[in-house]
């Protein structure tokens, strides 16, 4: 049965997957991390062949219909510029 709440994290297009930045989730709370993290382990558990498979995901960013670098902000976890994610946040 699918779910009309989750659906609209895919947007009204046909996307077939949901792409998550690392560097956004780590800048959550730690309640919210265990809780995905919880979440992931129920999905893994629930298909444990899908690993099996011979492939990897890859994720492409486009801007104006033109693919582009992720911007280095994006792929730091590690060292995060706090104002880049206070500009997520919408602060």
């Amino acid at each position: 049965m699918w779910n009309d709440r989750l659906a609209r994290w895919f947007g009204p297009g046909r996307a077939s997957w949901l792409t998550l930045p690392r560097s956004m989730m780590v800048q959550m709370p730690n309640e919210w991390q265990e809780r995905m993290a919880e979440l992931l382990e129920q999905y893994d558990n629930e298909f444990p062949n899908s690993y099996k498979y011979d492939v990897e995901p890859s994720v492409q960013l486009r801007s104006n219909e033109k693919l582009i670098k992720s911007p280095d902000w994006l792929l730091n976890y590690r060292h995060p510029n706090k104002s880049d994610f206070d500009f997520m946040r919408g602060k």
